[in-house]
């Protein structure tokens, strides 16, 4: 993930309950929580979805038939990406998230208002790196693109390092 991309991980919106607190909120890893749990029991239109995201992001030239992968163009400030995995018969989603390359006004008003009409359109919510959760609004997440690193590290970057490399030798320390 580049520095300069916030990610979003994309999930049902009827499947969050009392689960999501020992999944996310609980989760002392570096990693990401397994999402799979949250798609048990959607029954949505995946090709349509995969065919909508095709629209927004081009595909990638990676991948295979059940991680399924968008990329756009880094050289163009429009790094942004996204990712599905699906179950090995493909009738079910295990994950999907996607990352907005911040650097650039149109990736948010074009790209990310795109992948927020899915969203919306497949009844879906977002959540952020801090296990916070959002409608697929772009008012109810700015908040979470402000306080991000990317966001940090795009308003100053010697100031993000500096503060990244004393939070590291204080870690060293304790």
């Amino acid at each position: 993930m580049a520095v300069w991309q916030y990610l979003l991980i994309v999930v049902p919106e009827d499947s969050i309950d009392s689960n999501y607190e020992c999944i996310f909120k609980n989760n002392k890893t570096e990693f990401l929580p397994e999402t799979d749990v949250f798609w048990e029991n959607f029954d949505g239109n995946i090709p349509s979805i995969i065919s909508e995201l095709d629209q927004i992001i081009p595909k990638a030239n990676w991948g295979n038939e059940t991680y399924l992968n968008w990329k756009g163009s880094g050289q163009n400030e429009e790094d942004n990406d996204a990712c599905i995995c699906l179950s090995d018969d493909k009738s079910k989603i295990e994950s999907f998230q996607f990352r907005i390359d911040l650097r650039k006004a149109s990736n948010i008003t074009d790209v990310l208002q795109s992948i927020l009409n899915l969203c919306k359109k497949n009844h879906f919510i977002l959540i952020d790196l801090k296990g916070e959760i959002f409608q697929p609004n772009l008012e109810d997440i700015f908040k979470s693109i402000k306080a991000s690193n990317a966001t940090r590290f795009l308003n100053d970057p010697i100031q993000f390092f500096e503060d990244l490399s004393k939070k590291s030798s204080d870690e060293t320390r304790a």
